[in-house]
C-alpha cells in the first residue's frame, strides 16, 4: 500500500516533467558505485546540497537532491523521496545506446549499440535513420563487387543467389583494393591488369578486350559538376598531339567540362606517384590540331591551370603521360574547382598599369589569365601585371612580393614599359625582394610575374637615398685574405654582377685579393646543409669576358692553376639569402708529376705530406680493385700512398681528367685498405663535372688513394691533386 500511495504523486511529477522547458541532459561517464563522495556528486547542480532521501519534509521544495534527472517530492509519510527518471536523460539518439539516470551521478551515457555480426565479409554499422544495425558486403575499393572470397550468410548452401529479396550476394572481385578489377567488368586492353578476374590479361581474353574508358574524344569523363577524379591511364593510347609536348604522348585521356554560365575554373592534375610529368591541354574542340582551338597547354608535377570568367560552353581537358607505369601506378588524380566568376586583372598591359603613390603602398592581386608584355632578366617571358611609380627626387625603392608557399613569383624594377626594357633590379621565389638605392627622380615600372598565380601581395616602400654596403658592387669589394675564412650573409646585398655559370636573380657579394707571384688558387664557398653557391673569378670586376673560371656546387669549389700576379675579383652568389663562408687558399704553382706503373698497392706512388699534383693514364692499366661507388666497373686503376703527419682537412680531386673518374680513399693497413668513416668514395664531385673530389678530415697515418673509371670503358688521361688545407685551425 505505501508504494501504491506514491503512484499519484509520481504521475503528477511525470506530468510536470513532461511540461518542462526541454533542457538537454548533462551526462557523466559511467563508473563504479564505489567512487569517492567528491567524485560521485560532481554531476549535481549544487555540490553543497545535503542528502535528501528520507529527510523529514512538509513540502517537495525541501527534497531537492541536486541531481537533475531525479523526481524529488515529499511523500505522504512526511519523508523525501527521489525517484530516477531515465526518460529525462534520453538524447533521442538510437545508436549511442540507452542513457540512464543514477541517483548519485545523474545522467550516465549508455554503451553504443554493438552491430558486429562476427562476419569478416561485412561492414557493420548502426543506421540512425532506420534505428537498426546494417550489415553491408565488404567492398574496400567501392566498385560494387565484394571480395571474391565472400558471400552472404543468407545464400543457399550452393552459394548462388535465389529468391531471397536481395539478401543473398556473392563476391567476385579478385582484388578488392583496385576499383579497375572486378568480376563484373570487361577486360581492358593494354593495361597489364586482369580486369575481370578470369586469369586472362589484356589480349589473351578469349572474347577480346575493350578500349579503356575516356581514352578518346567520343568517351570523355564528364567533370562539369567539379570535384576530384581518378583517371585510369593504364591501357590508354597516345591519340592526340600535345602542343607543349612536341607530339603525342605515350598515353592520353579526355575530360569534358560543360558550363552553362561563366565560371572561374581551377584544374590540378597529378600522377599518383607525384613524380611523373602530366601534360594538360585545354581545347574548345577535342583533338583539334588547329592552334585556335587550343586555349592552353602545360606540363608539370602537379600541373595547374586556372582561369577567370571562362565563358559558358563546352571544353575538353586532354591529359597526357608517359607509357611506363601499369595498373594504379599510372593513374592521374584530377581536381576540378568551379567558383563564381571574377574579372581578370586590369593592369595586364603597359597601357593600363596600376599607379603606385610616391610614398609606396601595398597591392594584392592574382596572375590568372594574364599574358606576357615585358621580358625581364629574372622572369623572361612569364605572364605579368604592371605597376608604375614616379619619383620627384632621388629615393631608395624597396619592393617585396609574397606568393603562396609553393608558387614562385618574380618582381622586377624596369626603366620603361616596353617589350625589352632594362631590368634595374629583380628577384624570384616565394618571397622575392630587392632594394634599389639612390634611384634618380623619374618614372619607373614594376612587373610582377608568375604562371597562373592564384594570389600575391606586392609591397613597395621608398626611403631617403643611401649608399650600397661594402661588397655589394665593384666600387667597394670586400678584402679576401688567403688562409682566413671570410664569413657573412647575403641579406644586405642585391643581385648586381653578371657571371657566366648563373644568370639568375639571387643576391651576390664581391671580394678582391692580390697575388704578388704565380700561384695555384683554390676558392671554396660553403654554408648550411644543401646550400648551393656559385663562384666566379674575374680579372675585371663585373665583366664575364674576363672570367678565369665559374662553378656552382654545394659546397662550391673552384681551383685555378698558375695564376699570374695581379688583382682578382671573386663574385659569390647564393641561391638563397643565407649565411656563407668563403675561403681562399694559395700554394706555389705546381707542375704535374707524370706517374706510370702504379696499378697496385705494392707499386703505389708515394705522395708527400704537403701533397702534390700528378698525372697519369689508365688506358693500359689492369683492373685490380672493386670500388664502393663504381660497382660492376672493370676499368683500370691507379694507386697512390699518402702520409698524413698532422690531423687536418685534405682535398683529393681529379679535376681536369679526360674521363668519368671515381676516387676512393682507404686506410693503408691492408690492400686495397680498410674503410674510413663517412663517404670516402666519389663519382662526380660538386661543381666539377665528371671529375671526382673528396674532402676528408684525416688523422696521422698512411692512406691509399685509388683512381679509376665509373664504368669499364672509362679510361684515359687523369690528374690527381692532393691538397692539405692551409686554413688557420
Amino acid at each position: 500500500m505505501p508504494r501504491l500511495s506514491l503512484l499519484p504523486a509520481v504521475l503528477v511529477f511525470l506530468a510536470l516533467v513532461g511540461c518542462s522547458d526541454g533542457e538537454v541532459p548533462v551526462f557523466v561517464d559511467a563508473g563504479t558505485m564505489d567512487a569517492p563522495e567528491a567524485e560521485v556528486f560532481t554531476s549535481r547542480n549544487d555540490v553543497n546540497v545535503p542528502e535528501a532521501r528520507g529527510r523529514v519534509c512538509d513540502r517537495s521544495s525541501q527534497c531537492d537532491d541536486g541531481v537533475p534527472c531525479t523526481m524529488d517530492y515529499c511523500s505522504s509519510d512526511g519523508r523525501c523521496a527521489n525517484v530516477p527518471d531515465t526518460m529525462a536523460c534520453d538524447d533521442n539518439v538510437y545508436c549511442n545506446g540507452l542513457e540512464t539516470c543514477d541517483l548519485r551521478r545523474g545522467c550516465v551515457r549508455g554503451a553504443p549499440l554493438a552491430c558486429d555480426d562476427n562476419d569478416a565479409c561485412t561492414t557493420d554499422r548502426c543506421d540512425e535513420s532506420t534505428r537498426a544495425c546494417q550489415h553491408s558486403p565488404r567492398d574496400f575499393d567501392r566498385d560494387g563487387d565484394p571480395d571474391i572470397g565472400c558471400r552472404s550468410t543468407q545464400c543457399p548452401d550452393g552459394g548462388a543467389p535465389g529468391d531471397d529479396a536481395g539478401l543473398c550476394w556473392v563476391g567476385s572481385d579478385c582484388d578488392d583494393r583496385d576499383p579497375r578489377v572486378s568480376g563484373t567488368l570487361p577486360e581492358i586492353c593494354a593495361d597489364g591488369v586482369d580486369n575481370n578476374c578470369n586469369g586472362m590479361v589484356d589480349t589473351r581474353e578469349p572474347g577480346g578486350c575493350v578500349r579503356p574508358p575516356h581514352d578518346r574524344c567520343d568517351d570523355p569523363l564528364d567533370v562539369s559538376a567539379g570535384g576530384r577524379f581518378t583517371v585510369a591511364m593504364a591501357g590508354t593510347t597516345g591519340d592526340y598531339m600535345f602542343r607543349c609536348g612536341g607530339g603525342t604522348q605515350g598515353r592520353d585521356a579526355v575530360l569534358r567540362l560543360n558550363l552553362t554560365s561563366p565560371r572561374d575554373v581551377a584544374v590540378t592534375a597529378q600522377s599518383r606517384t607525384g613524380f611523373s610529368l602530366v601534360y594538360l591541354m585545354i581545347q574548345n574542340r577535342c583533338g583539334s590540331t588547329m592552334a585556335a582551338d587550343t586555349r592552353d597547354c602545360l606540363l608539370g608535377f602537379p600541373t595547374v591551370w586556372r582561369t577567370h570568367s571562362l565563358p559558358a560552353g563546352e571544353y575538353f581537358f586532354l591529359l597526357g603521360t608517359s607509357a611506363g607505369s601499369t595498373g594504379a601506378a599510372a593513374d592521374v588524380l584530377v581536381d576540378v574547382q568551379l567558383s563564381d566568376p571574377v574579372a581578370p586583372a586590369a593592369n595586364d598591359t603597359c597601357s593600363t598599369p596600376t599607379e603606385i603613390p610616391a610614398a609606396g603602398g601595398t597591392f594584392r592581386g592574382d596572375l590568372i589569365g594574364v599574358t606576357d608584355d615585358v621580358s625581364t632578366r629574372c622572369g623572361s617571358t612569364t605572364p605579368d601585371v604592371l605597376y608604375r611609380i614616379t619619383l620627384t627626387e632621388p629615393r631608395d625603392l624597396i619592393a617585396r612580393a609574397v606568393g603562396s608557399s609553393t608558387d614562385a613569383v618574380t618582381v622586377s624594377l624596369l626603366d620603361q614599359c616596353t617589350r625589352s626594357p632594362m631590368t634595374l633590379r629583380c628577384d624570384s621565389g616565394t618571397m622575392p625582394s630587392f632594394i634599389a638605392r639612390s634611384l634618380p627622380a623619374g618614372t619607373y615600372f614594376i612587373a610582377v610575374e608568375g604562371r597562373g598565380l592564384p594570389a600575391y601581395t606586392l609591397t613597395v616602400e621608398t626611403a631617403a637615398p643611401s649608399s650600397p654596403p661594402p661588397g655589394d658592387t665593384c666600387a667597394s669589394p670586400l678584402p679576401l685574405t688567403a688562409g682566413t675564412a671570410a664569413r657573412g650573409s647575403f641579406m644586405p646585398f642585391e643581385s648586381d654582377l653578371p657571371i657566366s655559370c648563373n644568370s639568375g636573380s639571387a643576391r651576390d657579394v664581391v671580394y678582391a685579393f692580390q697575388l704578388t707571384e704565380r700561384l695555384d688558387v683554390t676558392l671554396t664557398a660553403r654554408g648550411g646543409s644543401g646550400d648551393y653557391f656559385y663562384l666566379a673569378l674575374q680579372t675585371t670586376c663585373g665583366e664575364r669576358s674576363s672570367e678565369r673560371g665559374c662553378r656552382g656546387g654545394a659546397p662550391s669549389r673552384l681551383t685555378l692553376r698558375g695564376l699570374d700576379p695581379g688583382r682578382y675579383f671573386v663574385v659569390l652568389r647564393g641561391t638563397r639569402p643565407v649565411d656563407y663562408e668563403l675561403l681562399l687558399e694559395t700554394r706555389p704553382a705546381l707542375v704535374p708529376t707524370a706517374v706510370t706503373a702504379n696499378e697496385t698497392c705494392e707499386t703505389a706512388q708515394a705522395v708527400p705530406t704537403g701533397g702534390g699534383l700528378y698525372s697519369g693514364d689508365t688506358s693500359m692499366m689492369a683492373h685490380e680493385y672493386t670500388y664502393p661507388c663504381a660497382s660492376g666497373s672493370m676499368a683500370g686503376d691507379a694507386v697512390y700512398r699518402y702520409r698524413v703527419e698532422r690531423s687536418g682537412r685534405v682535398l683529393f680531386s681529379t679535376e681536369g681528367s679526360s674521363f668519368d673518374t671515381v676516387l676512393w680513399v682507404t686506410r693503408a693497413d691492408a690492400c686495397p685498405g680498410s674503410a674510413l668513416p663517412g663517404v670516402t668514395c666519389n663519382d662526380d664531385g660538386p661543381g666539377i663535372g665528371l671529375s671526382s673530389s673528396l674532402e676528408l678530415t684525416l688523422s696521422p697515418g698512411d692512406y691509399y688513394v685509388h683512381v679509376s673509371g665509373l664504368y669499364t670503358t672509362a679510361r684515359g688521361m687523369y690528374f690527381l691533386a692532393v691538397t692539405p688545407s692551409t686554413a688557420a685551425p
